[in-house]
């Protein structure tokens, strides 16, 4: 299976969302990798900080966007990508050095959110 893919700066995903969208209705597998997602981008300065770019990928209809925490996500993501042939992907990374984090599933990134922690009690 090929696949189309393209990747840059997550802020300036802004410019290919009208591209991601038509994608979208065509059921064009494309892989979309933003990287630098974060405000702590440093010496761009702000105005390469992605701010509202997550959400309003997440508002395009049939598009997975996937945002993994740490590198067993990442993994996962990848899984999950490789199984999705009817639309396209937007995978969004950091460029900060995070962490794994010990609760994190490759597993459960296909599901979408999971619990990392449950809440000590059952009330708020």
């Amino acid at each position: 299976n090929t696949r189309a893919f393209g990747s840059t700066f997550f802020v300036f995903s802004d410019y290919l969302k009208a591209a991601i969208r038509l994608a979208a209705i065509q059921q064009i597998p494309a892989v979309y990798i933003f990287t630098h997602d974060s405000i702590a981008v440093g010496e761009d300065g702000p105005t390469h900080e992605p701010i509202e770019q997550l959400a309003g990928l997440r508002s395009i209809p049939n598009v997975t966007v996937i945002r993994p925490a740490d590198a067993h996500e990442v993994l996962g993501a990848w899984q999950k990508i490789g199984q999705i042939t009817d639309q396209p992907t937007v995978l969004v990374l950091t460029r900060q050095k995070v962490p794994l984090l010990a609760q994190t599933q490759t597993d459960k990134v296909a599901f979408g959110g999971y619990t990392l922690s449950p809440a000590a009690t059952a009330n708020p």
